[in-house]
């Protein structure tokens, strides 16, 4: 959590920059424009390419700004709302306000939790959810046995060609 607040905190100061540079590009294009309006005007060809050349960055800025922090903040909205249509009964979940729980039923909008060891029933809205423990265990295990199989087949790799050697010279 603390690596992407820092990313996001770094890709702002870099917007920020870009956003700072243009600006600064735009103002000495707008004032040499207006020492020269016709010497640029004919070099270019026409005026609306000329306009063109002079928003050119604020529209690269823009470009990067969607790139850098509104796409990926897109994406993780799409796999918290698929996260939050996926809890099955059962499923240990954590609320925005920190309570645990363990999913009893499923509506529409709205979930029904047991917390606590006095089995207190509490329904709240899906939104709510924050993060789905039982699905994040189920997840990190399944990694653990990936990374575990790609170690033990590499481990297993050598052993395997060595009979295969073996067989080869006593033919």
């Amino acid at each position: 959590m603390k690596k992407s607040n820092h990313f996001r905190l770094r890709a702002a100061a870099a917007a920020g920059s870009v956003l700072t540079a243009c600006s600064a590009l735009a103002l000495t294009a707008f004032a040499e424009e207006a020492a020269g309006s016709s010497e640029t005007a004919e070099q270019t060809g026409s005026p609306l390419l000329a306009m063109l050349l002079q928003f050119s960055p604020f529209i690269i800025a823009l470009v990067l700004l969607y790139l850098i922090m509104l796409r990926p903040q897109q994406r993780r909205e799409k796999q918290a709302q698929a996260m939050r249509e996926n809890v099955r009964v059962g499923d240990e979940v954590c609320t925005a306000g920190g309570i645990i729980g363990i999913v009893l039923k499923v509506n529409d909008d709205s979930v029904v939790l047991e917390t606590g060891g006095e089995r207190n029933k509490i329904r709240i809205k899906k939104w709510a959810i924050h993060e789905n423990i039982t699905q994040m265990e189920e997840q990190a295990a399944a990694d653990r046995e990936r990374k575990a199989a790609r170690k033990n087949g590499i481990a297993a790799a050598p052993a395997e060609d060595t009979p295969k050697k073996k067989k080869k010279t006593d033919d």
